[in-house]
């Protein structure tokens, strides 16, 4: 069963890292420093969550993004 949480879980954060990519492409095209670092902040916070779980919950046997 853990397994299958840490599928979405991964797919929450592959999610969120898009949505994350598409604030900054927008932030950078309006010239909006303050909002491109918020989004690099949680990109930031998303690839340290995710780097987490790769080393210390999912299955090693497993490729999960």
């Amino acid at each position: 069963m853990p397994h299958a949480f840490s599928v979405e879980i991964h797919d929450y954060l592959s999610n969120k890292i898009l949505l994350v990519g598409e604030g900054i492409k927008q932030a950078v095209l309006d010239k909006d420093q303050s909002l491109e670092s918020y989004h690099k902040g949680q990109l930031l916070e998303l690839e340290i969550i995710r780097r987490y779980l790769t080393d210390n919950i999912d299955l090693k046997t497993q490729k999960y993004f």
